[in-house]
């Protein structure tokens, strides 16, 4: 009994240590590291474009683009890296694959805002591709962005969690 009641003491004694620092929140601690700035594992960057859309991630993080649908349309807005500013490339359509239950199909969607051969918005007009959309089709979109091939993976998420309705309803 005395040793079992000695092992936990002794137990006790290395759990707590000895010699702690006292906590000190003057600033001037040796041992505190400041850090601006989100922390480096965290994701810098929005979950939503600048108009509210569902990001898609291109080559890392080097741009995105910023898919917007309701009923009867779908735009895809090239965006940077940060998905804060619109990026315009050298592209007259952007062609989107979708795949719902066994079928596939391609959709083409014209430059919205060209100006010298470049832009940065394209949408379709299309209740079908809308339709595959709001169903939860997954597909993919491939681009060329100086001279560089993107591909970015394309799905509606209705897991609903954290995911803004404004400018789409689901039934």
């Amino acid at each position: 009994m005395k040793f079992a009641r000695n092992l936990a003491v002794l137990a006790c004694l290395f759990t707590v240590g000895c010699g702690a620092k006292p906590v000190s929140d003057s600033g001037d601690d040796p041992d505190m590291v400041m850090m601006e700035g989100a922390p480096p594992d965290s994701h810098g960057h929005p979950e939503h474009g600048p108009n509210g859309g569902e990001l898609i991630e291109l080559g890392k993080e080097a741009f995105h683009l910023e898919m917007l649908h309701d009923d009867q349309s779908v735009t895809l807005n090239v965006l940077n890296g940060a998905a804060s500013e619109m990026v315009a490339i050298d592209a007259a359509e952007l062609s989107v694959s979708l795949k719902q239950d066994d079928e596939v199909k391609t959709f083409a969607l014209p430059a919205s805002n060209s100006t010298d051969g470049k832009a940065s918005s394209f949408t379709i007009t299309s209740t079908e591709m809308a339709g595959w959309m709001k169903e939860g089709a997954e597909g993919a979109v491939t681009l060329q962005i100086d001279g560089k091939s993107y591909t970015g993976k394309i799905s509606h998420d209705h897991g609903h969690e954290g995911h803004d309705h404004e400018g789409h309803d689901h039934d």
